[in-house]
């Protein structure tokens, strides 16, 4: 455990400037940008008689800024995930890593977990907190118990979402990983164009030619779950907060959530044999 640890404490150490970046500093700047342009052009007038001007533009802020972070952090791990089990040869350390009595699980496992999942999720939350604290002139004027109430629930809605996306991600990249890990730069090309001749042949093959379609099943649950819930609308007096939290269990308890879960542990599994066989750090 202490090994594993570690081993998280040094991804920590190499990444989290990238991701706190990206939590911290990209929610103050747009903030900033924001009140300037309201500054020097006055708040814009709107034809809603349930909110206030200033509540329907904290509300646009706070949405448009917390999507913006959320595809940024999947772009992140995209760009990331793929090229970590070469990384330590590409640096020139794979000799110093393969020296020391490392667990291989451990020595695969802790990066993708804090790559994959906590470094993008602690970047999401952190930016729908400041989201929140950022936007809070604009709406604390209209502030009551009930406000307060939908913006924990959204917190905690908008945490989840960025957990389930991330997971239903996860055997997209670690796909593209293994691809990687076998050869190197045309792995990932191979693993996306097989995959999409491997559906076409299913389609071809197969009189249902909607199970066939596993492709576009699973984008339309990725992008599902990113686009279907709207957690950061807390400030509409219409927000139904509790029902779009049940609405994440329709992403989890069906066979496509299920088979995400599997290729990635299949992945994982095969990333851990191939460090076995020497070929990865």
């Amino acid at each position: 455990m202490q090994q594993f640890k570690t081993l998280m404490l040094r991804e920590w150490m190499q990444h989290r400037k990238s991701w706190l970046i990206l939590g911290l500093w990209t929610p103050v700047i747009a903030w900033a940008l924001l009140y300037l342009l309201l500054f020097y052009q006055g708040l814009p007038q709107f034809n809603d008689a349930t909110m206030s001007d200033t509540t329907k533009i904290a509300s646009f802020g706070i949405n448009a800024q917390s999507g913006f972070v959320f595809f940024l952090a999947l772009i992140g791990v995209l760009l990331t995930i793929p090229g970590l089990p070469h990384r330590d040869k590409d640096d020139k350390s794979l000799a110093f890593w393969r020296s020391l009595p490392l667990d291989d699980r451990a020595a695969v496992i802790a990066p993708m977990l804090m790559n994959g999942l906590l470094l993008p999720l602690m970047a999401i939350i952190t930016a729908i907190v400041l989201n929140f604290l950022l936007s809070a002139p604009l709406w604390m004027a209209s502030a009551n118990a009930e406000l307060l109430k939908n913006m924990m629930l959204a917190l905690l809605g908008g945490s989840l979402q960025g957990l389930l996306t991330l997971l239903w991600f996860s055997p997209l990249v670690l796909l593209l990983a293994l691809g990687n890990s076998v050869i190197r730069r045309w792995g990932m090309a191979i693993v996306l164009i097989g995959g999409l001749l491997f559906e076409i042949a299913l389609i071809r093959l197969s009189n249902y030619a909607t199970g066939s379609n596993f492709v576009d099943i699973y984008f339309s649950g990725l992008f599902g779950i990113m686009t279907r819930v709207d957690f950061l609308g807390f400030l509409h007096a219409n927000a139904n907060l509790p029902e779009q939290i049940s609405m994440l269990t329709r992403f989890i308890a069906n066979p496509q959530f299920a088979a995400a879960i599997i290729v990635s542990v299949l992945s994982l599994v095969a990333l851990i044999w191939r460090r076995k066989t020497g070929h990865t750090a």
